[in-house]
């Protein structure tokens, strides 16, 4: 009895000693974040997803951090692909939004850019995520942007062991994944993962003719992801395909009897760190993109053979893009100056098979195929000056140079960046001026002008943009007011056929953004924000709210989300009047022990979401389903 009672304060402040150690180690790995890494606050205005901001609002898919996002609308598009429009304002050209998986710019020679496929990827191996908006490239190192997405995986090094997780919810969906991640004291180390997913959406309907036809959106996907680490060696492989229903369609009725996009983009990154800081980074891309649909009543395409409109009840197309690129960089440093100088190279091609069948009396059919390549050179610089403790300036230009194989011009473009930070006591000012430009892609400037017309002599659209943020920092609380604003010249429209605008555009935004830190686990984040155009056309709402609030209690993970869209009437649907919207979505998780934990997300609860209007469509459509998701995640 004696020993016993000798060893129960002993027993007990070991119980408490491992209690407080998990603590300190949760707090060290916060601090510690790949984040405070890898973010560049000095590329533009970045919204930033925490690997802890991740796991609490239990995000399965890039979507469900997108629509967070403030003062931009991430909307699905009639043919089930997502896309991002300004607020008020229209859809952002693809080529002007990049998305990359660490280093890794997942491109389209088609589109300009592979967010078409990789937009509602899914994110359970990635650590954080930065959006970084109203940016240019040059410090990134890659093609022109005005959006850049950077998605940064999990690290064998901070992993070293595997997890397994799954969710499910009240549609039958599924989405299972697993990886694993181990090191070695050679300095070999590697990380693996796969993932598979079936989701099942809501299902809208349309009349005509006295007939319903369905709106099907179900999405099944396979993802691959691995990296392998040797000293100043990084290779990194990745494969995603998916399959998506046609949604709407693009029929002249929206009457859809089927169709389907069937995706797949694989990919390899080597990268080399040289002992000199010379950074080298070769890869290679092959990308396959299949879209089909069907449509009794009619689908609309122009016979470039005929010059005249046809109409087809079968349509199929299919783009092949490889894409090899190569990038070197080098950074000097001296105490107060960091200069960056790179170029890359990248040979982009592309091919396309397509038919098009019309089953009534004027039966035909069109077969056809066609391919080309684009030579892309650019050189870059760009020189980070502190003129004292306080003060930053930054400087950038950027030159790229357009080869087409053949038929397309060539063409030269240049981007100039210059900002400056300033902090001045709890204050801190930020300003940029650039000047870019959106690139023109190969489904604008060349094919045979089936099943649309394209316009090999198209000019690039020339983007100018000022920012301007001021921030206010006292203790716990920052608040942020920025101002943005944007020129567009000759954007490329379609007129019966692709031509370049011959009116600038204009658009102004202003937001004003809160956050709340009450300590590493308990935080709350809001926005303000209202937008307008030079044209006085309104496309989506002007003014929207995000509240975001992070909470841990004991072993719960707590997460709510409140996203209010102003009411508005769209310039493609005059006669709907779309209501405000406020999408509620709510998560809670319970860690069972530190291996093992359970977990609820209840999405759009007051099934008020954001609506989206479609052209010749008499109802609105939310972009978010209402949903219930239950998933369990197990680490070993």
């Amino acid at each position: 009895m004696k020993h016993f009672i000798f060893i129960l304060p002993f027993i007990s402040f070991l119980l408490y000693a491992e209690e407080n150690l998990s603590e300190l180690l949760e707090i060290y790995q916060k601090k510690s974040d790949l984040s405070n890494i890898t973010k560049k606050e000095s590329a533009g205005f970045l919204d930033l997803y925490t690997r802890d901001d991740l796991e609490k609002m239990q995000a399965h898919n890039l979507i469900d951090v997108l629509k967070t996002l403030s003062s931009l609308y991430i909307t699905r598009g009639q043919n089930n692909t997502y896309h991002f429009y300004k607020p008020s304002s229209s859809k952002m050209p693809l080529p002007s939004i990049r998305l990359y998986i660490n280093d890794h710019d997942m491109s389209s020679t088609t589109f300009g850019s592979a967010f078409l496929i990789w937009g509602e990827m899914p994110i359970s191996y990635i650590d954080h995520i930065e959006v970084y908006k109203s940016v240019s490239s040059i410090e990134f190192g890659n093609e022109t942007a005005t959006l850049l997405i950077r998605l940064y995986t999990k690290d064998a090094s901070r992993e070293n062991g595997g997890k397994f997780q799954t969710f499910i919810d009240n549609y039958g969906s599924y989405d299972t994944s697993f990886y694993y991640a181990q090191t070695f004291e050679n300095d070999f180390s590697y990380f693996a993962y796969i993932q598979k997913d079936n989701i099942n959406r809501e299902v809208y309907h349309n009349y005509y003719n006295n007939k319903e036809y369905d709106f099907n959106s179900d999405k099944k996907g396979y993802n691959f992801y691995a990296n392998l680490s040797y000293k100043n060696w990084r290779v990194e492989l990745g494969n995603y395909k998916k399959r998506n229903d046609s949604f709407i369609g693009i029929g002249i009725h929206k009457t859809p009897d089927g169709g389907e996009l069937k995706a797949r983009q694989s990919y390899i990154h080597v990268t080399k760190k040289f002992d000199n800081g010379i950074k080298l980074q070769i890869a290679f891309d092959d990308m396959v993109y299949r879209r089909t649909y069907f449509d009794e009543n009619d689908i609309a395409i122009y016979n470039g053979y005929m010059d005249s409109i046809n109409y087809v009840q079968d349509y199929y197309i299919k783009f092949h893009d490889q894409i090899f690129s190569t990038i070197i960089e080098k950074i000097y440093k001296t105490e107060n100056n960091k200069i960056l100088l790179g170029g890359f190279y990248k040979y982009k091609s592309f091919k396309t098979d397509e038919e098009f069948i019309n089953y009534k009396e004027e039966a035909f059919s069109l077969n056809d195929s066609y391919e080309n390549s684009l030579n892309l050179f650019s050189l870059y610089i760009e020189d980070t000056y502190d003129l004292n403790k306080d003060t930053r300036v930054i400087l950038s230009a950027k030159g790229d140079f357009y080869n087409y194989d053949k038929k397309v011009a060539s063409q030269d473009e240049y981007i100039f960046r210059a900002g400056v930070v300033k902090n001045i006591y709890d204050f801190q000012f930020k300003f940029f001026y650039t000047s870019s430009y959106i690139t023109a892609t190969p489904i604008q400037l060349y094919n045979n002008n089936t099943p649309y017309r394209t316009n090999p002599d198209l000019d690039y659209p020339d983007i100018r943009i000022l920012t301007a943020s001021l921030r206010y920092k006292i203790q716990n609380h920052i608040f942020d007011f920025i101002f943005a604003k944007n020129r567009a010249r000759d954007l490329i429209v379609y007129k019966q056929g692709y031509i370049n605008a011959d009116i600038d555009s204009k658009f102004s935004r202003y937001e004003l953004q809160y956050t709340y830190t009450h300590d590493l686990n308990n935080k709350l984040m809001a926005s303000l924000f209202y937008a307008q155009n030079s044209q006085d056309v309104v496309i989506t709402p002007k003014y929207g709210i995000n509240l975001r609030v992070f909470n841990k209690y004991k072993s719960f993970d707590i997460y709510n989300e409140f996203i209010y869209r102003d009411s508005y009437t769209s310039y493609y649907a005059p006669y709907l009047k779309l209501d405000a919207s406020l999408d509620w979505t709510a998560s809670i998780k319970y860690h069972y022990n530190k291996d093992l934990s359970i977990g609820l997300r209840a999405e759009n609860i007051f099934n008020k979401s954001y609506k989206v209007v479609y052209k010749n469509l008499d109802e609105a459509i939310q972009v978010i389903d209402r949903k219930t998701w239950v998933s369990m995640e197990y680490t070993f």
